[in-house]
């Protein structure tokens, strides 16, 4: 009955949407961070990273087909949903092999950089604040019990 007609246009058509396509691709991209931390916190450094590269799905609510197990928005676990703490381990790993994020695949992850970040947080433990800031449960934190 209908019978589909191809144009010379159709090439050029398809084409120019692939181009926007790309464009907006990388447009959305974040560049990589311009300095890596030697001691890097959750609060200061590797949330921050993950605002950029990972909340859009990881956090309240998850989207995008997105795990509901786990938090990136979050330090600390609360009852069964883990927090980036708890999580660290895996999200890294993903991170590092080019699993996450997505754009990863296209060669657009966190950046060497925000890899670097992410390495040098694990080797210190996963701080959730700066050591010394007084939040670390160091010498001058609140959630220090002062002995008498």
């Amino acid at each position: 009955m209908f019978k589909a007609i191809r144009t010379s246009r159709q090439p050029v058509v398809l084409g120019y949407l692939l181009v926007m396509f790309v464009s907006v691709l990388s447009a959305c991209a974040k560049p990589d961070i311009t300095t890596v931390p030697a001691h890097p916190s959750y609060e200061l450094d590797v949330k921050p990273l993950l605002a950029d590269h990972c909340l859009l799905c990881h956090s309240y609510p998850a989207t995008r087909g997105a795990p509901t197990s786990f938090r990136l928005d979050v330090y600390a676990t609360s009852g069964r949903i883990a927090g980036a703490r708890d999580e660290a381990p895996r999200f890294i790993n993903s991170v590092l092999s080019n699993k996450m994020p997505p754009a990863a695949l296209w060669g657009e992850g966190v950046g060497a950089n925000g890899e670097k970040l992410l390495q040098n947080w694990q080797i210190d433990g996963y701080p959730d604040y700066p050591t010394g800031s007084g939040l670390d449960g160091g010498p001058g934190s609140t959630d220090t019990p002062v002995s008498e």
